[in-house]
């Protein structure tokens, strides 16, 4: 990439990453001019600097010029990142590559993020932790049950775990990787520690893998009551696991470590995005996220936005993909509420049809 488009990135994703360290968890949201002029910057970025974007817009006719409104800045779908580098730069500008999970559409189907600089990454990731997850809390006991990040798996998932244990641990933080096995004398031991403690403890994992420590629990008849403010983190859901159901899961566990529905924290995420929405509590089934994130409601053919209570596919729009492409249309179905969502599940069957005709249209532009 040029020396001026270099400098272009790195000035606009310190502008930004200093932006979303000073976010404090207030909930009311950037002012419309604010986002719109921070996402038609990194649009007229992106369409410069990243090439099969680029190729794209300009084959639909679209430019900076052309765009007043984030709103209208073209999205990439997620599909389109199984077949292209989605990267503000040259490929080998990307400092990781994430992949997606694959969990619905198998081996062949795991799409790749690649994270030009994971700074950004890590500042849009601190606040809303901090806010939704400890509640404020500038640190807490984590029990992560999940394996570390191993730059050959990939996983967004397993670098973001890391991250929060580094940054917000404190003093007796364990892991417990279920990859060979939770065994049961030792998640027992180490709730026991924590429970002694008076640090908030932050217990955090895939659904699945929140399963998993269940079974032990029930298994040992384990029950323990974990200091104020704890929480149990899970990430992910039932997507992709049948019979899992998370409420009766979580729900159960949550009874089992002595905490109220309330301590329930869903964080929803995606390996195409680099910022996070969290569900608070058990009960409640909307997902909020921070200021510099936002979301339309799509019809499914045509992509015109629906009205306000009408399900359609998501469009996320994340200032943090400075360094990539900042619109994501996906094949999940949703609800859009002011600044909240409600994730609906994946589309069934076939990509919808307003996913597949943009896929098709970003391909066909590489040539």
């Amino acid at each position: 990439m040029p020396a001026t488009h270099t400098s272009r990135f790195l000035a606009l994703a310190e502008t930004l990453e200093f932006a979303f360290e000073a976010w404090d968890g207030e909930p009311i949201p950037w002012s419309e001019s604010k986002f719109n002029d921070l996402a038609l910057e990194i649009f007229a970025l992106q369409i410069d600097t990243n090439l099969p974007y680029g190729r794209y817009c300009g084959a639909i006719g679209t430019s900076p010029a052309s765009v007043d409104s984030w709103r209208d800045i073209p999205a990439a779908p997620t599909a389109a990142f199984r077949s292209v580098d989605l990267i503000v730069g040259e490929p080998a500008d990307a400092c990781l590559r994430f992949r997606t999970s694959g969990t619905t559409r198998g081996e062949a189907g795991r799409g790749m993020h690649p994270i030009r600089r994971p700074d950004t990454y890590r500042a849009a990731l601190a606040g809303p932790f901090r806010h939704y997850v400890l509640g404020g809390h500038d640190s807490a006991r984590f029990l992560v049950v999940h394996p570390p990040f191993q730059p050959v798996a990939d996983s967004s998932l397993a670098w973001m775990f890391d991250e929060v244990l580094s940054r917000f641990g404190a003093s007796g933080s364990a892991r417990l990787d279920p990859t060979g096995g939770l065994s049961d004398d030792q998640v027992c031991r180490e709730l026991e520690a924590a429970a002694e403690g008076t640090e908030p403890v932050v217990v955090l994992g895939t659904t699945l893998a929140c399963a998993d420590l269940l079974g032990c629990l029930d298994r040992t008849d384990f029950t323990v009551a974990l200091p104020a403010d704890s929480r149990v983190t899970d990430t992910g859901g039932a997507k992709g696991q049948r019979g899992l159901d998370r409420q009766a899961i979580m729900s159960q566990l949550l009874s089992r470590l002595g905490l109220d529905a309330g301590a329930a924290i869903n964080e929803f995420g995606m390996t195409e995005l680099l910022s996070q929405r969290y569900g608070v509590g058990l009960e409640d089934t909307h997902l909020i996220g921070p200021p510099w994130l936002r979301t339309r409601v799509l019809d499914p053919v045509t992509l015109t936005e629906k009205g306000p209570g009408e399900p359609g596919l998501l469009c996320h729009y994340d200032l943090a993909n400075v360094g990539s492409v900042l619109a994501v249309l996906t094949e999940d179905r949703g609800l859009a509420d002011g600044d909240t969502i409600e994730w609906l599940g994946r589309t069934p069957g076939a990509p919808p049809r307003g996913c597949s005709l943009a896929t098709a249209e970003l391909l066909g532009a590489q040539g």
